[in-house]
């Protein structure tokens, strides 16, 4: 939850907050749209139409082949870095050329050597200044320019808005939309956008059948450890949640303490630090469950993380910002991931990667019904162990880990964008009223819109847009103003 602080009010904190921090605050995805939107326009900037890069109009090295740009700072030992290793190493290299635009941290390590390896062009942004790196981009001819890092660290958000493409991708590494004029297409799934919920995104939306990419071919340690090793009960139940501490929030924890207070041999394990373990162990107490039942993960390198994963029972997704490569890790590992689907972009991925790995029935649909289904689970242990028998029996064939057809889609994708844009079709996002929706969202607390159906969350929206209407008449949107 959002605090107050000294002459600052929580909505006044709240109204400040960035995109990622928003995606972990509340499940209102009109909301993150507008704090998207206002993020884009104050910390970005629009630049001056002058300032825009031009591609030249002839190139003489065409040969035919879409030319795709991949930018990122996370090309390297990350969960991105992870998940697109495969991907780059299976595209089409007869119909596509491939770039690759590093702007991370210095330094190269074994998941940067094999991105290179499988790249047709490797360039380094560190150095150039957001004009320069965008002058490289429309000199080297990208068609297509994919950002892998949305609003997280070290993106070079500004390179987009310069227009060195003429199509701009929003995929992978943002849990949500840019809200940003530029940003023209974001690739999801079903799951993660219904058709019903397309109005909550600036970009249009397409599709493959699980958006999360995975690397089926990444090392795991071959010492296994023992639950002693890690610290944990050898005969407990044990529950675990290896999500960044920064998803965690009090309605979730509260969760968790209530299904270890009704599975009475069960632990709880989590990476954490220690100091934040230290609180959290204490709140635990002040909620009758032993602070011993709390168990610590440490950091380990990728290798080792993926292969103390067989330790615990089952994975808890936090809520609303939810587990998206670790519960993917977890599956591929043979863990079983209970989930409890939202509304907003970051709280559905889980959602889609349990249905893409073959266990529907661990997406549940309301806060008690994730709770006891958890409950239910840990008092059988037989059928948590066919669910891992089902993990690891479909690990090769489910959707979730069938990386080729990924590819496939996405390449059709990114053919189906250059027909659009040659046809003139190139969507152009609607942005009008969301300073409006964006005060609305924060009228009653961040945390009000996890409790409502969509029905409420919608009728809420359209009926302080009338309010606001009737006081300072608003254009007509694209979304719930219809005017």
């Amino acid at each position: 939850a959002t605090e107050p602080l000294p002459r600052l009010s929580a909505i006044d904190l709240a109204a400040e907050i960035s995109p990622i921090s928003a995606a972990a605050l509340t499940d209102d995805p009109l909301f993150q749209l507008a704090t998207a939107y206002r993020y884009n326009r104050h910390s970005v900037g629009i630049p001056a139409r002058s300032e825009l890069i031009a591609r030249q109009a002839a190139d003489a090295r065409r040969d035919g082949r879409l030319r795709i740009g991949y930018v990122s700072s996370d090309l390297r030992a990350h969960a991105v870095g992870f998940g697109v290793s495969e991907v780059l190493e299976r595209h089409d290299h007869r119909d596509f050329e491939v770039f690759a635009y590093y702007c991370g941290i210095r330094g190269e390590d074994a998941t940067q050597q094999r991105i290179k390896r499988a790249v047709d062009h490797w360039t380094e942004l560190n150095g150039l200044d957001d004009r320069q790196a965008a002058r490289q981009i429309a000199d080297d001819g990208i068609d297509i320019l994919v950002d892998l890092n949305g609003y997280t660290k070290d993106a070079r958000t500004r390179v987009f808005a310069l227009r060195p493409a003429p199509i701009n991708v929003n995929w992978f590494g943002f849990p949500g939309t840019m809200g940003s004029p530029y940003h023209h297409y974001l690739i999801a799934d079903p799951f993660v956008i219904p058709e019903r919920y397309e109005e909550f995104y600036s970009e249009k939306v397409l599709r493959l059948p699980c958006y999360q990419p995975n690397d089926r071919l990444r090392p795991i340690a071959a010492e296994r450890p023992t639950r002693e090793d890690a610290g944990l009960p050898p005969g407990a139940m044990v529950y675990c949640c290896l999500n960044s501490a920064q998803k965690l929030n009090r309605a979730t924890f509260d969760r968790w303490l209530e299904i270890l207070r009704a599975v009475p041999d069960s632990v709880l394990w989590l990476l954490v630090g220690e100091a934040t373990g230290q609180r959290l162990r204490g709140y635990a107490v002040a909620q009758g469950v032993a602070a011993e039942r709390l168990v610590l993960a440490s950091g380990q390198p990728n290798p080792q993380h993926l292969a103390r994963y067989p330790l615990a029972d089952l994975l808890l997704d936090s809520m609303p910002y939810g587990a998206h490569t670790s519960a993917s890790d977890a599956m591929w590992m043979g863990v079983p991931v209970l989930t409890r689907a939202g509304r907003s972009f970051a709280s559905r991925v889980c959602g889609s990667l349990v249905n893409a790995a073959g266990l529907p029935e661990l997406v549940t649909d309301s806060p008690d019904a994730y709770v006891r289904r958890a409950i239910e689970l840990g008092h059988d242990r037989d059928r948590l162990r066919q669910l891992k028998e089902r993990l690891l029996a479909g690990r090769d064939s489910c959707v979730l880990f069938d990386v080729p057809m990924l590819v496939r889609k996405l390449e059709d994708l990114y053919r189906g964008m250059q027909d659009d844009f040659a046809a003139g079709r190139l969507p152009r996002p609607d942005l009008r009223n969301l300073d409006t929706y964006h005060e609305i969202g924060l009228e009653d607390g961040l945390e009000v819109a996890e409790t409502l159906t969509d029905e409420e969350y919608l009728s809420r929206y359209r009926r302080r847009l009338t309010d606001r209407d009737v006081v300072a008449p608003l254009p007509a949107d694209g979304r719930l103003w219809r005017a």
